[in-house]
């Protein structure tokens, strides 16, 4: 009995809210190629995708169809190389999100931008759910965080820091970050060497659209290497000057201060002048 196979043609990518990395793609593709060499399946773990009435859609593995696309596969194996569940849009989409989540090698732009499209949803369902009044279901109100004036729902962040491995705090920083960063921003992110820098992408998302474009453009020009390096190069921040002779000066002035009358006397007295001391202990 022949082994069941979908076109991979029928598959349908689309609307996906992590763009398929070519180098990572290239990287697995080698390693697919070696599998198929030993007379394994090229994927350790197989796509997944629903039926659509006309094809398929893919729920989670851009990547990985990325790879078996790369090389060469027509036909895929149902069980090897792909999996076919039946899911609504709702729930594929909640499964990608959460499949992406557990993804190690996610970077932290990905990761920011999938949590705030969880935290959308999230916040969706709730509204539905107050709007139908179910006593069966415990709903958390939203709180004010004093620190960031974000409202988020503490529930959220607690069940999302559970799924993830971070903190609430870093979850809702996360939230943050995506929600502040201009649209036009994110693409030239990517390959940066903050994508994966939290605490630089919350840098960013201080700025105004405007100079997030500009503060990007400089560290992708290689202008500058960090945003705080940016925020100076674009004209946000003044430069810190570094004045030798300032901090000489108030070096001395800390020293005379802590210096006895005898001290005092000695050091005028090296100088060329005559202390006047005053009602002080020797």
């Amino acid at each position: 009995m022949s082994a069941q196979t979908i076109a991979l043609s029928q598959i349908d990518a689309s609307d996906r809210l992590r763009p398929v990395d070519q180098l990572t793609v290239d990287a697995y593709a080698a390693i697919a190629e070696q599998r198929l060499n030993e007379g394994l399946s090229p994927l350790i773990q197989p796509i997944i995708v629903r039926p659509t009435g006309v094809g398929y859609k893919l729920i989670s593995g851009a990547h990985r169809l990325e790879v078996l696309r790369a090389i060469g596969r027509k036909d895929l194996i149902v069980g090897d190389d792909v999996v076919i569940r039946a899911e609504s849009d709702d729930g594929a989409r909640d499964s990608e999100i959460f499949e992406n989540l557990a993804d190690a090698g996610l970077t932290a732009l990905d990761r920011a931008i999938f949590l705030a499209e969880a935290k959308r949803r999230y916040d969706a369902k709730r509204g539905e759910a107050r709007g139908r009044k179910r006593k069966d279901q415990q709903i958390q109100f939203d709180k004010i965080m004093p620190e960031t004036g974000i409202i988020l729902s503490e529930r959220f962040s607690k069940h999302a820091a559970e799924r993830v491995g971070l903190s609430d705090s870093k979850i809702r920083e996360a939230v943050h970050i995506a929600k502040a960063l201009d649209p036009l921003v994110i693409p030239q992110l990517r390959g940066t060497m903050i994508e994966d820098n939290q605490n630089e992408l919350k840098q960013l998302a201080e700025l105004d659209g405007g100079s997030q474009r500009k503060a990007v453009a400089a560290i992708r020009g290689g202008e500058v290497k960090t945003v705080a390096q940016a925020r100076v190069a674009i004209g946000v921040d003044k430069p810190k000057t570094d004045d030798l002779q300032a901090r000489i000066y108030a070096d001395l002035l800390d020293r005379w201060s802590k210096a006895s009358n005898k001290t005092k006397r000695q050091f005028m007295a090296d100088v060329g002048l005559v202390y006047a001391e005053k009602d002080e202990k020797a």
